[in-house]
């Protein structure tokens, strides 16, 4: 499974996220990071490609998702 980084809007609330990061987990997903700051909302996991694609049909619907990414290093030089 590829890891990907699922950011909410500001609008999300905890309980929303957390309905997000329950399914990742039913579905055998792995959560590998939560993001609760203010400015940051979201978490990383590792999730069947069946899940992903349901989260992007969720995202074009729900209003409360604002990015999936596939999750990656990042290098600075």
């Amino acid at each position: 499974m590829q890891s990907y980084v699922v950011m909410f809007r500001k609008s999300a609330s905890d309980k929303d996220v957390d309905k997000y990061v329950n399914e990742v987990q039913e579905q055998g997903g792995t959560i590998q990071q939560r993001y609760n700051a203010d400015f940051l909302r979201g978490f990383a996991a590792r999730m069947p490609p069946k899940y992903v694609e349901k989260l992007e049909q969720n995202k074009k619907h729900d209003g409360l998702i604002e990015s999936i990414e596939p999750n990656q290093e990042i290098h600075i030089n």
